[in-house]
């Protein structure tokens, strides 16, 4: 059974896992409808990397905004690893200021992927123990993993980084949603159990 003080903060973090998976899942479905430019033949297209600049640079700020938030609301051991994930926002959001060519994509996802996922995998070593621990686990195993592919894929081009970037962002996002829908719906549970236990 749940207690009552451990609903609250579990609702909470749900909450917050709900609303970034969300915009996870928004940026992925933009990354895969987004129109192509056709090059030569309909299996030939790109994206420009002013287009997949701006992009990247909407999805990296608003996710930025919702960690920092997270982080200054939260009230547990988690605040100083949150407030580390919009931390790491800036140098992404730097590079892609800066960005006028698609290497400068690539290092800007690379660095902020890698840096997340890392903080998230910190995050899962310290909260291992605890039920559904395991959705941190995989969306840092995720960052990390887009963080290295992008780092490596010299011959990208502008909608390879984009694609990569939404694809990771889409199913990270999927766990999210449903590990912050599960602790929502725990931690609901656990206050109605607590509120039976004292009445009875």
């Amino acid at each position: 059974m749940i207690s009552t003080s451990d609903s609250s903060p579990q609702r909470s973090l749900g909450t917050w896992m709900v609303l970034r998976g969300g915009l996870a899942v928004v940026f992925g479905l933009v990354t895969v409808f987004w129109p192509r430019e056709q090059i030569g033949s309909p299996t030939n297209l790109n994206i420009a990397v002013t287009t997949v600049d701006v992009l990247l640079l909407a999805y990296l700020a608003l996710h930025g905004v919702l960690v920092l938030a997270q982080g200054l609301r939260t009230q547990t051991d988690m605040r100083m690893p949150l407030l580390g994930q919009a931390v790491v926002v800036v140098p992404g959001i730097v590079f892609l200021l800066l960005a006028d060519a698609t290497g400068q994509l690539r290092a800007a996802i690379a660095v902020w992927a890698v840096l997340h996922g890392l903080i998230e995998l910190w995050i899962w070593r310290t909260h291992r123990d605890e039920r559904m621990s395991s959705d941190f686990l995989i969306v840092g195993g995720i960052h990390v993993l887009l963080g290295v592919v992008v780092l490596a894929g010299t011959e990208m081009n502008a909608l390879s980084v984009l694609g990569f970037t939404g694809a990771a962002a889409m199913i990270a996002g999927v766990f999210s949603l449903v590990g912050g829908y599960s602790r929502r719906s725990c931690g609901r549970a656990g206050t109605v159990a607590g509120a039976e236990a004292e009445e009875s």
